[in-house]
């Protein structure tokens, strides 16, 4: 599946740009000008004025489309990272609950499967001293 190309706004503003309601083009009195809604204030979105509001118009459906697009990706990246560390989660509880392994084996069980996870959140999990997992861990 090819992925669309990454945006450099953020979630938020995908989520306001992907609304025809938050973009408006008005006329000047010589040109119209392309303007966007965020954060609850309309900016000029579009550098240049254009010479009629055929082709800012063709723009607007085109962009709400693709930030429409990733907003929905991002959204579904979200939930998928959701899943996979709640399978961590488990997977560290099940750790935690074997009774015939050490837990020096514990230790380095859980920071293989969640390696960023602070010696606190382990100590609490194992219901042993920081100290120990800090100990364990090195």
């Amino acid at each position: 599946m090819l992925r669309s190309q990454k945006s450099n706004w953020s979630t938020e503003d995908l989520m306001h740009l992907k609304e025809v309601t938050n973009h408006n083009i008005f006329y000047d009195g010589y040109e119209f000008v392309w303007m966007i809604k965020l954060n609850g204030e309309w900016n000029r979105h579009y550098i240049s004025n254009f010479e009629d509001y055929d082709k800012p118009m063709s723009w607007i459906h085109y962009n709400t489309y693709k930030w429409d697009k990733e907003y929905k990706e991002r959204q579904a990246k979200y939930l998928e990272d959701m899943r996979k560390s709640l399978d961590i989660d488990i997977k560290i509880r099940e750790v935690s609950r074997e009774a015939n392994v050490k837990t020096k084996q514990k230790v380095l069980e859980i920071i293989s499967l969640k390696p960023n996870i602070s010696n606190k959140e382990i100590s609490d999990i194992l219901d042993v001293t920081v100290r120990s997992v800090e100990r364990h861990r090195n």
